[in-house]
């Protein structure tokens, strides 16, 4: 009888070296949120951080700032908040910058929109003598004037890496595994009018659940088609096109289309085209 435990360890350990692979793909962790940088390790972000990031460059180029400063922004942000829009911080710091409404960034309500947060902070900086030749971290200091001036140092190549994404017009510099957010929008008048707010221009037509955002040339189009990949976390988005390329949710990221598709995917090197999910 005592061979009886043996002969069944044999055959569990069989069994289980059979299943070890499908066992194994069922307990790996399945990508998730949004990746920047064509790279072999590019940065990974969450589906919330990135679409922050995306807002916080949108309102840098609406009110001219260049790359670089996108990138102090975005530094100052990881360090202030994870580029997370909270509310609550030290005292009555608020939002991705951690503004203080008692020191005269703003009420509690306009500091907790990201869109009048980031205005605030670029504000400061185009004040700020200098800042152009001033390490990254410094130039964040200058804006914050926080009592850990050296922590902003730490995400320099982080903030760098975002501002291409969003603001240097890399090619097919960002894609996100699907939206994040508990409740999505198919509405494609309210991501056009989040597109206005943002950028501070109209969308070039809006045709059902289709909208199509002009841009004067390829980096200015890869900075619009990587903020719409980033919208995806609140707006149910089925495709993002530009310049021959399409982005759909899920871990195939940019691709080149073929037949029909890649021929409206190249029809217009200088539209962004977006199309929401159909409502239904």
């Amino acid at each position: 009888m005592r061979a009886l435990p043996a002969m069944l360890s044999l055959l569990l350990i069989g069994g289980t070296a059979a299943c070890g692979d499908a066992v194994d793909d069922m307990l790996t962790p399945r990508p998730t949120g949004c990746y920047i940088g064509d790279t072999a390790e590019p940065l990974h972000l969450s589906a919330e951080q990135t679409f922050h990031a995306a807002t916080i460059a949108a309102v840098g180029h609406r009110d001219g700032m260049d790359e670089r400063a996108v990138a102090v922004a975005i530094a100052t942000a990881f360090q202030e908040s994870k580029l997370s829009n909270v509310d609550y911080g030290d005292h009555d710091s608020l939002g991705l910058f951690q503004q203080r409404p008692s020191v005269g960034w703003g009420t509690e309500e306009e500091i907790l929109d990201p869109v009048y947060a980031s205005f605030k902070f670029y504000e400061k900086l185009r004040r700020t003598d200098g800042w152009q030749d001033m390490e990254i971290g410094d130039a964040a200091q200058a804006v914050q004037v926080s009592a850990y001036p050296d922590l902003y140092d730490q995400w320099e190549d982080d903030g760098l890496a975002v501002a291409a994404a969003f603001a240097g017009g890399e090619e097919a510099g960002l894609s996100c595994i699907a939206g994040g957010a508990r409740e999505v929008s198919t509405d494609a008048a309210l991501l056009a009018e989040a597109y206005a707010y943002q950028w501070g221009t109209e969308v070039s037509g809006v045709d059902g659940q289709v909208i199509t955002i002009g841009a004067e040339d390829a980096a200015a189009g890869w900075n619009r088609a990587s903020w719409a990949v980033a919208k995806s976390y609140e707006f149910d988005i089925a495709s993002v096109t530009y310049a021959g390329m399409r982005w759909e949710p899920g871990e195939n990221g940019w691709v080149a289309p073929e037949g029909e598709v890649a021929e409206v995917a190249a029809s217009d090197a200088l539209a962004v085209t977006v199309a929401l999910a159909d409502p239904a």
